[in-house]
């Protein structure tokens, strides 16, 4: 008789986090200079986004990243307090940027199932209403890890 062989699917939700500036005419160096904080991601108006196609303006992104790595969190409001601690500080430089560029907390949400998401605390949607910036949710699914 044959062992039976148990397979069993683990579901994974893990998030990334970024503030997020973009426009047309902004300057990502000059993002970095006055912010004092090196971006893990940058774009070019005009820059070649794929084939036939380019990025329509600029954008500055940050996620408290040091050596240029992915960072990703299990939790998402621990990945926005995270990089939202490292900024605190540089809230009145962010805040002239919301009267001039779009300004968002960008999160994605990778998923393996549909069955759960992200909670937020009342301190976390307290410090996220003083910080003064909107959440764009962006969902990703992928497909579950299979155990053997």
């Amino acid at each position: 008789m044959g062992v039976a062989m148990l397979t069993t699917h683990a579901t994974m939700h893990t998030y990334t986090v970024q503030l997020r500036i973009r426009g047309t005419g902004l300057c990502p160096e000059e993002i970095t200079g006055h912010l004092g904080l090196d971006p893990n991601q940058v774009r070019r108006e005009g820059q070649l986004r794929g084939v036939g196609q380019t990025w329509s303006e600029s954008m500055w992104s940050y996620d408290g990243s040091i050596d240029g790595g992915v960072m990703e969190w299990s939790s998402l409001e621990e990945g926005l307090l995270s990089v939202m601690n490292i900024l605190w500080s540089k809230r009145t430089m962010i805040e002239a940027y919301l009267r001039r560029f779009d300004v968002v907390w960008w999160c994605g949400h990778f998923q393996s199932s549909f069955d759960g998401g992200p909670t937020f605390s009342v301190a976390l949607l307290g410090k996220l209403a003083e910080f003064g910036v909107p959440i764009y949710l962006d969902n990703y699914f992928s497909a579950p890890c299979t155990i053997e």
